[in-house]
């Protein structure tokens, strides 16, 4: 942003040279570039930061060098008087989609006389850098640099129809801006269009069709509010950048749309005469919050070590536009102008007091006090599983939020609801937000692998999107942590039960003092296509009242869904909730001292039926082995109808026993294994063999 120092005095006398001003408005967060002079002006750049839109104009800047200097601000009120019939007889206005156009307003001035400008307004826009082009175009960009709302004007001769819509882009549609150069749009664009063709792009540039020019006589003033990825869509694909689309796209003061109408109208009138219709021809409503913010009296204190008197802190906020709402003594309460929508936390005003009082004001040899922060248990759970996710070898990947219809296809993850989807994309091709995050991790292993990487063990930790349950509902938003990685069942399962261990719960399913954790098969018939049949689980754990709880899903990838990810396999994967699994990550493991004395390993082979699981045999064992159980692991499971007989098969389990207090003797261990096989006897018909 170039700062004209002539143009900045109509709004805030100030006595200080200009390298002054510059300095504090640095300090001020405003980073200075350059200070030059302009004939008989002086030109001062600053390097505005993408929250801060409100500065990309003077008016802007004057409010920030009044808080500074204490000196008062002067905003004209502009009046344009209408001598002019009804607007609504020369022009209807239309917003076919009001989420890339919020709001649209014209203006209608006839009789005007397009010529140069006057000396005084052609020095200002030259002292900022913008040449001359005519008085209704050089009274468009005055006001746009003055307050930071872009403006525009059409030659109302060349509006074919009447009328004026707001319109998507049709896509291939040819567009010729201003530039005399020819674009060809699509359909993530806005266009303002008359009755037949569009006559700008909107919040970038004019059309050529309906330029002013010197036969001009009657004019529309468009002043409007448009979203900022719209704008953002069209400048970046085209390449069309503008001082209107660099300001639309971080979101101009919804305030100033009028002012900026009203403005532009009355400078018209003088400079190039005319009359100006009475009304305004309007469509859609402005958008805009205005956050209300409570500081706290001793917030400023805490957060910089010194304070600052609660009367200067009530001028500064009050100087940049901020209202007060209520005062106590715990506080007081704020609402925030409509241009400072960066504004919405106490420390938010802190910044504000500070910065205008000057950092240089704090000693650096004054403690902070500071408080303990209380980590919540999903930022805990999170830090966790990326811990140990990365200690067993995956690498951590970022994806796209936003998928194809294509991939959201491949698994309907966590709901079996359509997805959402967004409007205009964000990503080509790409409008669905996601419902589970395996699709794209497998997607990247693809991508890693067709690279020459086919290794690459990946880890995801995002929010997915999930459809609310009835109509009118907030769609869902939980945390989940996905992987993909090289090998089968068993081995997505051992960095599974990895996590699971390291957020408090029993993986083994055995329920010793923690909460234990189940796997339930998924049916060959009814399971996600993302996993092959048989080979697929869901993990399950008891709710707080004791009902089972879903919390996530591991298996092998199916042999269509790695030709469809050219991957050569075999490929797992797994995801958890991690808002499911947060409430027992508080549950710290024990750090115990580990046994001196030496182990003792048993094999067993015991014979069960068919439809016997694995968990309940091991559930029996670890009930009757107790504390001296101290691994339990099974190594095989084979059939054999001649020897086992029909409907059996054969579990190889492996056991370790170990005990604190010393070696375990022949006898003591004899016992330990008795008592096992005794309990899987009686709870899953179990006989060893």
């Amino acid at each position: 942003m170039i700062v004209s120092l002539a143009w900045l005095s109509d709004y805030v006398r100030l006595s200080v040279p200009a390298d002054t001003l510059a300095e504090r408005l640095a300090m001020a967060g405003l980073n200075h570039e350059s200070t030059r002079r302009v004939g008989d002006d002086t030109a001062i750049e600053l390097e505005v930061t993408s929250n801060r839109p409100d500065c990309l104009g003077h008016v802007g800047i004057a409010r920030e060098a009044s808080a500074i200097f204490s000196t008062p601000l002067h905003v004209p009120e502009p009046v344009a008087a209408a001598t002019g019939g009804p607007v609504a007889d020369s022009v209807s206005i239309a917003i076919v989609d009001t989420t890339i156009c919020p709001y649209y307003q014209a203006r209608v001035i006839r009789g005007i006389r397009v010529g140069p400008s006057p000396k005084w307004l052609v020095d200002r826009l030259a002292t900022i850098g913008i040449a001359s082009v005519n008085n209704v175009v050089d009274v468009t960009n005055y006001v746009m640099m003055e307050c930071g709302q872009p403006l525009h004007a059409f030659d109302l001769a060349k509006i074919r129809g009447g009328r004026i819509v707001v319109r998507p882009a049709n896509p291939g549609e040819p567009f010729e801006a201003i530039n005399h150069r020819q674009y060809e749009l699509d359909g993530r664009m806005c266009v303002i269009a008359d009755a037949e063709r569009p006559v700008a792009l909107a919040g970038v540039m004019g059309g050529a069709d309906s330029e002013i020019s010197g036969d001009t006589t009657e004019l529309l003033l468009e002043s409007a509010q448009f979203h900022p990825l719209a704008v953002r869509a069209a400048a970046r694909s085209l390449s069309l950048m503008s001082d209107s689309s660099y300001r639309f796209e971080r979101g101009p003061d919804p305030a100033a749309v009028d002012w900026a109408g009203r403005r532009a109208a009355a400078m018209i009138l003088e400079l190039a005469g005319g009359r100006l219709d009475s009304g305004v021809a309007e469509a859609g409503s402005l958008q805009g919050s205005r956050a209300e913010i409570h500081l706290a009296d001793d917030a400023v204190r805490r957060v910089l070590g010194v304070d600052v008197a609660p009367e200067r802190r009530k001028a500064i906020l009050h100087s940049l536009g901020f209202h007060e709402l209520a005062a106590s003594a715990a506080g007081t309460s704020w609402r925030s102008p409509s241009w400072r929508r960066d504004t919405a936390r106490e420390i938010d005003l802190v910044e504000e007091i500070a910065r205008i009082e000057g950092y240089d004001h704090v000693p650096e040899d004054v403690p902070i006090p500071s408080r303990p922060v209380e980590v919540s248990s999903r930022d805990l759970a999170v830090a966790r599983t990326g811990e140990v996710l990365v200690a067993c070898g995956l690498c951590e990947a970022m994806t796209r939020s936003v998928v194809s219809e294509t991939l959201d296809l491949v698994s309907a993850g966590w709901s079996d609801r359509p997805a959402l989807t967004i409007q205009p994309a964000l990503v080509r091709g790409a409008a669905r937000l996601r419902r589970t995050l395996l699709p794209s991790l497998l997607e990247s292993r693809g991508t890693n692998a067709a690279a020459g990487s086919p290794h690459g063990d990946l880890f995801e930790i995002a929010r997915l999107y999930l459809p609310g349950g009835e109509p009118g509902t907030l769609p869902e938003e939980p945390l989940a942590a996905a992987m993909v990685l090289g090998g089968g069942y068993a081995d997505v399962k051992g960095v599974v039960e990895a996590v699971l261990r390291r957020l408090g719960f029993d993986p083994s399913g055995h329920g010793s003092g923690t909460t234990a954790v189940r796997y339930a098969a998924v049916a060959a018939n009814g399971g996600d296509p993302l996993f092959e049949a048989g080979r697929a689980a869901e993990i399950v754990v008891p709710g707080p009242d004791a009902a089972p709880v879903r919390v996530g899903i591991l298996g092998e990838v199916s042999r269509g869904q790695l030709e469809r990810f050219g991957l050569a396999g075999p490929v797992a994967a797994a995801e958890l909730l991690i808002d499911r699994v947060d409430a027992e990550v508080g549950r710290e493991v024990a750090i115990v001292r580990p046994s001196e004395f030496q182990a003792v390993d048993r094999d067993l082979n015991l014979v069960v039926d068919d439809s016997v699981p694995w968990s309940a045999v091991a559930s029996a064992i670890s009930r009757a082995a107790g504390g001296l159980l101290e691994r339990l692991n099974l190594e095989q499971v084979w059939s054999d109808a001649e020897r086992l007989g029909p409907g059996k098969k054969s579990l190889l389990v492996s056991v370790r026993l170990r005990s604190d207090a010393g070696t375990l003797s022949g006898d003591e261990t004899r016992r330990i294994i008795d008592s096992a096989v005794a309990a899987a006897r009686e709870s899953c018909g179990a006989v060893l063999r």
